[in-house]
């Protein structure tokens, strides 16, 4: 846990070298990278408050002021919640109000508005705010986490609600005509009782018993998201009850009225507040911040609640700083991290992609931030040809608002800036031929915008964007941007980044345990160009390799390569390679009938098959259930270090992988950017190529994400 930055210098003594031999130039070597460590999981460590990018030498706590946070949080970093009965604990007031006889309309109208406002502002906030700031990437641990917890106090409290409205339906259930002055009452409650027992309430969290208990499963957050303020430990929602009841009991009390849409409105609104605390922004407008403005002790600001998450020991009110100063605990803190990003019009590469279907809209961080990591959902019970229709209608919605969906932006080298753009376009569209040429027109039409607004000559391909069907493998989008008078001056390259890929599955295979010793493997997709590419290099390394490739057609010449057309063949080899994508019944009826068969290791085993090796994009697992000693894994995954500076930000986003993950069609174009390579990767794969980029890449950083069997 040691906090202070070490450099290191891995990259600045490389050698790179120019082979004349190879067919991609190599036009100049990348300014040397430096690697600065940090701390793997921001979320759970005290030295990550020390090394978090937010602070500055001002205002930097001190190793002795953080020094008791790792044992408040590590009770908690463990902490893992079963959602899977989530669905049921939200309808569960509605058989308890039914049993009760009381309404279920209070309940669920404030429940639900206070879910939705919760989901629209980390909407707004990852759009305005998270989108392009590449410095402030939350850890995927603490995105698991807090989705699990963030909405877990909102549902207990319908719960609670419960027993208030039998108890004291007048709470709820007054004349609408008192809404305007228990709305005051309310506001005179929250000034006088909930500010000033919030304050105490939180001091008392803060004794190392109660952080270990309760409170600090809460600051395991450093950087925050809004919804981060939600996140609390089961038993501290119900400290918070007590603490934030009095706003709405207390006139109730006193008066004898209060109704149920001021209890809803307090909720939502107190909610947005607490939210726009844990906001990782700065906002300093001299009304908050003039020493002479009364607004400084009245009401807060980002900066102010994100101290206490950084100093632990200070800034504990909750909207009035007031309370600070009064006993001491104020606190100033600055967040700095913004003001070292690149300039907003920096762009120097774009890699083009598009939807692959409803999972893939389920992942955008502008829908749901929490699942921008981890593999694409399955739904198994929804037929492709619904779900395709479903997302053409989407697409098709989209083309009429919007020419292209941005996404985040992120770092390359300390030096560079990359995007991924996605033209509005869904699997529908690469399946239909007659659509083919309108999906090229995009492309181009982006490729167009991107260099006239933001002078962005690097364009990359995406999955679908180069297949060979659509525009053989990116060639006819080179020959349209040379043949287009607005870009055929502009330096415009165009790569498909699949040399890497093919690198990246040659050595996947090539150093599996025993690759040496095999006699033989099974190949679907040998004749892509991903496919002949590694199958051209594997026959020229290793000469007494047997290659069976499934396909009608015959691409390969090779006394060692066979075809065949019977997909249950696969069985016979242990290894196999998936490089095309096939659908599921199709696999599901080849296995069918060797479903349970044994695989011990005897010589008449009924199937050789242990591993199938699969680097489609998406990948889609295969219904493997009674193949026992068959694993299925997916491969052309490249890993980077999360503390290595070649890609900073969120490179890694809505692709379905793990976090610092990340394919390597993309990585391939990102060094060819770095490379400032001059021409373009279309077409078919030089194979001399594929040694030159994993070189490359390994000197970066990248590698190949080890498979667990």
């Amino acid at each position: 846990d040691n906090a202070d930055e070490v450099a290191i210098n891995s990259l600045g003594g490389t050698n790179i070298s120019n082979n004349s031999n190879m067919c991609m130039p190599n036009n100049k070597k990348p300014e040397a990278a430096t690697l600065t460590s940090s701390v793997g999981d921001a979320s759970s460590s005290s030295a990550a408050i020390l090394a978090n990018n937010a602070y500055n030498n001002s205002t930097r706590p001190t190793k002795d002021e953080t020094k008791h946070i790792k044992a408040v949080t590590s009770t908690h970093s463990d902490h893992v919640r079963n959602t899977k009965y989530d669905l049921l604990w939200f309808l569960g007031p509605a058989l308890i109000c039914y049993a009760l006889n009381t309404s279920i309309v209070p309940i669920y109208a404030i429940g639900i508005a206070r879910i939705i406002s919760t989901r629209l502002t980390l909407t707004l906030h990852y759009l305005f705010f998270d989108k392009d700031n590449y410095l402030n990437k939350l850890p995927q641990k603490q995105l698991q986490r807090e989705g699990e917890d963030y909405l877990v106090g909102t549902i207990l409290h319908m719960y609670a609600q419960i027993p208030l409205q039998v108890l004291f339906p007048g709470m709820f259930f007054s004349d609408p005509s008192v809404i305007a002055i228990s709305a005051k009452r309310a506001l005179i409650a929250h000034v006088l009782l909930v500010e000033p027992l919030y304050y105490a309430a939180h001091r008392w969290l803060h004794i190392p018993e109660n952080m270990k208990s309760m409170h600090g499963f809460h600051h395991l957050s450093i950087s925050t998201l809004p919804s981060t303020s939600l996140v609390q430990n089961f038993h501290e929602h119900f400290v918070y009850i007590a603490v934030f009841g009095p706003a709405f009991f207390a006139p109730f009390v006193l008066y004898g009225e209060m109704h149920w849409t001021i209890i809803g409105a307090y909720l939502v609104l107190f909610d947005l507040i607490n939210a726009y605390g844990h906001m990782n922004i700065k906002y300093r407008h001299p009304i908050f911040t003039s020493k002479y403005s009364p607004f400084q002790y009245l009401f807060y600001t980002p900066e102010f609640h994100l101290g206490h998450h950084a100093f632990f020991r200070a800034n504990y009110a909750l909207f009035m700083p007031i309370w600070d100063h009064m006993f001491g605990s104020w606190r100033k803190y600055t967040k700095t991290d913004t003001d070292k990003l690149l300039p907003a019009d920096k762009q120097d590469f774009v890699f083009i992609g598009h939807n692959a279907g409803l999972a893939h809209f389920l992942t955008c961080p502008e829908w749901d931030v929490y699942a921008a990591y981890g593999p694409f959902r399955t739904f198994k019970y929804l037929p492709y040809s619904v779900e395709f229709l479903f997302c053409n209608l989407v697409g098709a919605f989209c083309r009429l608002i919007m020419s292209c969906y941005t996404c985040s932006r992120y770092m390359i080298n300390e030096t560079l800036i990359g995007r991924v753009i996605c033209i509005c376009r869904t699997p529908i569209d690469y399946i239909k031929p007659s659509r083919y040429p309108l999906v090229n027109k995009d492309i181009v039409k982006l490729i167009k915008s991107q260099n006239k607004h933001y002078g962005t000559k690097c364009f990359g391909l995406g999955n679908l964007n180069k297949m060979k069907q659509v525009n053989d493998g990116g060639q006819l989008i080179s020959d349209m941007v040379k043949a287009d008078p607005e870009l055929k001056d502009k330096d415009i390259r165009v790569w498909t980044g699949d040399t890497m890929t093919a690198a990246s599955v040659y050595h996947q295979l090539s150093e599996l345990p025993g690759f040496d010793t095999l006699d033989s493997i099974f190949f679907v997709g040998a004749n892509g160009k991903i496919g002949n590419a590694v199958c051209k290099h594997l026959l020229t390394t290793k000469p007494n390799l047997k290659i069976r490739i499934y396909s009608l057609s015959h691409t390969l010449d090779h006394p060692n390569v066979t075809y065949t057309s019977d997909l249950a063949d696969l069985l016979n080899h242990r290894v196999v390679v998936l490089g095309k994508q096939l659908g599921v019944r199709k696999y599901s009826k080849a296995l069918a009938p060797f479903r349970g068969a044994s695989s011990k290791k005897q010589e008449l085993t009924p199937y050789k098959c242990r591993v199938i090796l699969d680097y489609t994009v998406p990948y889609v697992p295969i219904d493997l259930t009674g193949f026992h000693n068959i694993e299925h894994h997916q491969i052309a995954v490249l890993e980077t270090s999360p503390d290595s500076n070649f890609l900073k930000g969120h490179f890694d986003i809505g692709f379905g992988l793990e976090q610092h993950q990340i394919y390597p069609c993309h990585a391939g174009c990102i060094i060819n950017t770095l490379y400032d390579r001059k021409t373009d990767e279309v077409g078919e794969i030089c194979v001399k190529d594929m040694m030159t980029m994993w070189k490359r890449g390994q000197e970066l950083g990248l590698r190949n994400r080890p498979l667990k069997f």
